[in-house]
């Protein structure tokens, strides 16, 4: 009997942990962008979030900006260098667990900023907006590579836009096979628990 709740408590803990199991695992979306006679090439990261995403989402990027004049520069994320920060305002910005979509059209004048050094600064950044981004006051995307701007660049757009995507080639995260793997030999061993009992009883 008491093996039998011991086992009941460890079926109970498992159940306990499902939702720490099955939270959404990073998803690393692809960069591809071309601005103009620019780019912006590398990954952002995010927490996994699925639908509008806010500021705290995005965990990490890698982005090489490219003005299209031989300039570059690489903005990082906390994870990849933490030379950059990310600020995001509005409803545009959204995810599903293959894109990470802008919407340009809603109207909320929101934007999705990555900028070097302290937001509001000018430093190399990429901006992408449905109002305003600091020299390119229309809907769209732009990009710096240098401080003070004097190198910006951009593309105006009105419709939603795929800013990155995940490669279907990458495999999916590990996370339900284990935790299944798991319930499923918990399973097998209180089955056998239960089996050897009731053979023991007279």
């Amino acid at each position: 009997m008491k093996s039998l709740r011991k086992t009941g408590c460890i079926l109970a803990l498992a159940v306990a942990l499902v939702p720490t199991v099955l939270r959404a695992s990073d998803i690393t979306y692809t960069v591809d962008e071309i601005i103009g006679s620019g780019s912006a090439t590398g990954t952002i990261t995010t927490d996994g979030a699925i639908g509008l995403l806010g500021t705290s989402d995005i965990v990490d990027w890698n982005l090489i900006l490219n003005d299209g004049s031989n300039s570059t520069f690489n903005l990082q994320g906390p994870a990849s260098g933490n030379n950059s920060q990310d600020l995001i305002t509005g409803s545009d910005l959204s995810a599903s667990a293959t894109q990470l979509v802008f919407d340009f059209s809603s109207g909320d004048g929101g934007f999705f900023l990555l900028e070097n050094s302290m937001i509001g600064d000018t430093g190399p950044f990429i901006c992408y907006t449905g109002d305003l981004c600091s020299m390119f006051p229309t809907a769209g995307i732009s990009l710096a590579t240098q401080d003070g701007e004097s190198d910006t660049i951009g593309v105006a757009l009105s419709d939603p836009t795929v800013i990155g995507s995940v490669d279907s080639t990458t495999p999916e995260p590990s996370s339900l096979l284990l935790f299944g793997t798991g319930l499923a030999i918990l399973s097998g061993t209180l089955r056998r628990k239960l089996t050897r009992k009731s053979q023991l009883k007279p």
